[in-house]
């Protein structure tokens, strides 16, 4: 490590208190925020005194948007690798909480280093190296940090009981020099820490890292669901030892009980999730995902700003090319179109689906369309922040 990263270290400094209720809120929090656990934290190393004073001060110090990097790091085997990359957009004075994931092989300039995989910034300079890399790569500061021991998850996982998940296909990978087995049958069961981390690392099939990161976002989902169940608050104390092991994180209590909030309101669904896409190269030997530059401006003001408005535009009409004249005009008046396509079936009426929970945006689009029945389907994953259905009643050149 270089004598700059080691004066920028900035490692999360943990206090632990006999109030397991915050520790657990913490941790659902930041599970659904940036798929990571997080303890009890404050910004100091401070008695009683300072931890009220912390509730009292505004959260995230009064800023509009803070972003936050999530990171599991696995230290078998693998000398402090980056295992998930998480970028989170909370906008605290909205509501609106964003995360943009980015797939460990993904090749970038590390500052002091030259041109590796992104996961590789964590064994040269640990979270202030990754913390540099990340905003070199997306073009905006990092604020604060969540760092996870992936082998620290196996016991969170055991102490809430397992987590129930669709394991979609048959998997088994061994790698003795890991000491790695996974060995899953297909369908919804219940797995234990061990059998939910070989879950969410394997990555042994046809999609590779892509495929690893949607199973990571399903196992996040399980995780967040078990930690909102009222039947784990017997579990806190196991929970909260659980969580201190295993996470690393500058956030205050107060920045984690504002998050609860948010969370509670925006819903799972509510929070909008994407992976950065790229394209998989051998870069002189060595597999790499390839970034283009451009795609990931586009991708960082769409999901982490909140620029624009995604729109995925259904046709419910029976008259052809009706749907792309809406898209269309919709893309000239700044909207960012997602998919054009065809609806299941007809409508009557133009309809207009909000994946977010955000109004404003939805009325922007209603607005635009000059007609719609507005309705609320929270969807995370759906890249799309509005779906617009085309009724029959824009048949008539509305468009």
């Amino acid at each position: 490590m270089t004598a700059t990263v080691a004066q920028r270290q900035r490692s999360g400094r943990r206090i632990v208190f006999q109030w397991w209720w915050l520790i657990w809120v913490g941790a659902a929090v930041s599970i659904f925020l940036c798929g990571a656990v997080v303890g009890i934290v404050s910004a100091g190393e401070a008695g009683p005194g300072h931890w009220f004073g912390a509730l009292r001060s505004p959260a995230f110090g009064g800023r509009d948007r803070v972003t936050i990097l999530a990171m599991g790091v696995d230290h078998t085997g693998n000398h402090g690798l980056a295992d998930t990359i998480i970028v989170a957009a909370v906008y605290p004075k909205t509501g609106e909480i964003s995360a943009l994931s980015i797939p460990r092989d993904s090749r970038v300039l590390i500052p002091g280093v030259g041109t590796r995989r992104v996961n590789e910034a964590h064994v040269y300079g640990g979270a202030a190296l990754m913390n540099d890399t990340i905003e070199l790569l997306l073009g905006i500061p990092i604020d604060y940090h969540i760092e996870v021991d992936l082998d620290g998850l196996v016991s969170l996982v055991d102490a809430i009981g397992g987590v129930e998940l669709e394991v979609e296909k048959r998997m088994y990978y061994r790698d003795r020099s890991q000491d790695l087995l996974i060995d899953l049958q297909p369908g919804l069961q219940r797995l234990n820490g061990k059998q939910a981390m070989g879950y969410v690392r394997f990555r042994h099939d046809a999609q590779g890292d892509l495929g690893r990161i949607e199973r990571q976002r399903k196992f996040l989902r399980a995780v967040a669901t078990e930690l909102l169940s009222p039947k784990n608050v017997t579990r806190m104390p196991k929970l909260a030892q659980a969580f201190v092991q295993t996470v690393d994180t500058d956030l205050s209590v107060r920045d984690i009980l504002y998050l609860k909030k948010m969370v509670e309101q925006a819903g799972p669904q509510g929070i909008r999730m994407a992976t950065l896409p790229g394209r998989p190269a051998r870069v002189h030997g060595a597999s790499m995902l390839v970034l283009d530059q451009e795609e990931v401006q586009r991708t960082v003001d769409r999901v982490l700003l909140g620029e624009g408005i995604a729109v995925s535009v259904l046709n419910g009409s029976n008259v052809n090319g009706l749907a792309q004249s809406v898209a269309s005009m919709l893309a000239a008046n700044g909207c960012d179109i997602v998919h054009v396509g065809n609806a299941e079936r007809l409508s009557d009426v133009t309809r207009i689906i909000d994946h977010r929970g955000q109004r404003q945006r939805v009325d922007q689009v209603a607005a635009w369309l000059g007609r719609g029945v507005v309705s609320l389907q929270l969807d995370g994953e759906n890249p799309a922040d509005v779906t617009v259905i085309v009724g029959q009643d824009m048949a008539g050149g509305a468009a």
